[in-house]
């Protein structure tokens, strides 16, 4: 298992998964570990969080309590010069792009369930949390 004890950046879809209650157990341990080592997201998981149409109020304050306790990186010029390389060496979309290279900026992994595109994003370390054996049960 990768270490996340100096962090590592959480994308968009593990923050919607928890706050509906999809991620498995391991994950959502995996996520409270990264959270309490100083998780970090990028301004772009921010906006595509905040901004979905369907929030309800509580919802929406849901989701800003769960970006309370994480950092959040601006894309200044070394995380655009990153996002630029990386998008002129994959098809990756900019959105993830930009948070590839917040990751690669910060040298901590990419926690996301999203592998496939990111895996092609080279020297990014990627961990999937739902990939993640599950326990068995204590008897």
């Amino acid at each position: 298992m990768t270490d996340l004890s100096r962090g590592c950046v959480l994308d968009t879809n593990i923050l919607i998964y928890h706050l509906h209650d999809a991620l498995p157990a391991a994950a959502e341990d995996m996520l409270a570990d990264a959270l309490e080592c100083g998780a970090a997201i990028s301004v772009i998981s921010r906006i595509e969080l905040l901004s979905w149409p369907q929030h309800t109020p509580d919802s929406l304050a849901a989701a800003m309590r769960l970006l309370e306790p994480v950092t959040e990186h601006p894309v200044g010029d070394s995380v655009a010069e990153r996002t630029i390389d990386i998008r002129r060496q994959t098809r990756i979309k900019l959105g993830d792009a930009v948070i590839a290279a917040t990751a690669l900026d910060l040298g901590v992994p990419l926690m996301t369930r999203n592998s496939r595109d990111f895996v092609r994003v080279g020297g990014l370390v990627v961990v999937d949390p739902f990939a993640l054996p599950e326990q068995p049960a204590d008897i």
